[in-house]
């Protein structure tokens, strides 16, 4: 499952004084306006807000979103409008926590075409995996990246610093995880444990009726752990043919996206190019944006992710695609993805999936009889 724009520092054409901030100087300045996310969740958080007896008007105004950003429902509003109106909306929520309000009152008839899909995935995995997939129809830095070892199964988000130390957006992602789960299988659900990124509040006692779980904070990242066995559980709304069919339509909507101008995604870009037959390394790409490694990490850093989880998520995506192609065999993929042995392969493939490719395969129909 891949990983992953907020604010770069720079234009590409800009003098290297313009582009290159001196070293030990960070920016921590919100989404770029070329980041954008679905106007539906300024329309949710509206709700929220007069759920609560809170005018949400002039606190629209005041962090720049207009009108019709609310009214058109396939309208995508500028990422940094919508981090501006959590900034402002947070501290003024008179009922605790905004993020957990967020959450707890999250309906699929408030949601979106990712959210329908979703709902009409096979199982929990297959849902959390529709979801990191289309991530970008919503916005990338909403939805879980999921991790695989042992037992556990880890929906994760690095947030962005600025963001991060935002409570109130990092808990509204979280307890829409939960809420979301509860709903695709009929049944309050119930993680393990749960993480944020930012301090925790004097009264826990809101946490721990949201989550039900041990809840930390102070760390890493914003991280959901459930247990490995659980994202086999069934969805009771599954309906094979609608997913499909949604799916179709969640590509055709992916392709009409404006396009990523990010340092991330021009790193993104520039792996593609130099996966087959070895993974580029960090200094390496540095090397072809004329970039000092230092620089590069640093710059991914305000853009909220890192090489390795951008390495990742292409390795992830162009195996989705490359499994498709039926005249492929494994070892072939494996080439391309640039993994020099097939068991380095099977590894990262069972950590994304839970599958082997050949099983993987045979469950979409395909005999997997030239895989050697």
């Amino acid at each position: 499952m891949g990983r992953h724009t907020i604010a770069e520092e720079g234009l590409a054409g800009a003098a290297p004084s313009q582009r290159e901030p001196r070293e030990g100087v960070r920016s921590l300045r919100a989404p770029e306006v070329t980041s954008t996310v679905h106007a539906g969740a300024l329309r949710h958080m509206a709700s929220v807000l007069e759920g609560a007896g809170l005018d949400p008007r002039p606190l629209l105004v005041e962090a720049g979103v207009g009108e019709i950003e609310l009214v058109d429902p396939d309208q995508r509003v500028a990422m940094a409008r919508y981090v501006a109106l959590w900034r402002i909306a947070a501290p003024r929520f008179p009922r605790g926590s905004l993020g957990l309000a967020f959450g707890a009152v999250f309906e699929l008839d408030h949601g979106n075409l990712l959210t329908y899909m979703t709902a009409h995935a096979a199982t929990l995995g297959d849902a959390v995996l529709q979801a990191d997939r289309y991530r970008h129809l919503i916005h990338e830095m909403l939805l879980p990246t999921l991790d695989l070892e042992g037992g556990d199964a880890r929906l994760r988000r690095v947030l962005h610093p600025s963001i991060g130390r935002i409570g109130a957006m990092a808990e509204s992602i979280a307890a829409t995880w939960v809420k979301s789960f509860s709903i695709y299988i009929g049944e309050d659900y119930r993680p393990r444990e749960v993480w944020f990124q930012h301090a925790a509040p004097r009264d826990l006692r809101p946490y721990d009726e949201a989550f039900r779980c041990p809840v930390r904070f102070e760390m890493p990242e914003t991280r959901m752990i459930v247990d490995r066995e659980e994202l086999e559980r069934p969805l009771r709304l599954a309906n094979p043919r609608l997913r499909a069919y949604l799916e179709e339509q969640a590509r055709s909507q992916i392709e009409s996206l404006p396009h990523d101008h990010g340092l991330a995604a021009r790193v993104r870009r520039l792996l593609v190019e130099e996966l087959r037959g070895g993974a580029p390394s960090q200094d390496h790409i540095a090397r072809r944006l004329a970039l000092s490694p230092r620089t590069l990490q640093r710059r991914l850093k305000d853009e909220g992710v890192v090489f390795n989880d951008l390495l990742d998520e292409q390795r992830r995506a162009l195996c989705d695609r490359y499994l498709q192609d039926r005249s492929l065999s494994i070892q072939e993929i494996a080439f391309l993805l640039g993994y020099t042995e097939r068991s380095s392969f099977y590894r990262a493939f069972r950590r994304w999936t839970g599958r082997t490719p050949q099983e993987l395969r045979k469950s979409d129909g395909d005999e997997v009889g030239r895989d050697p």
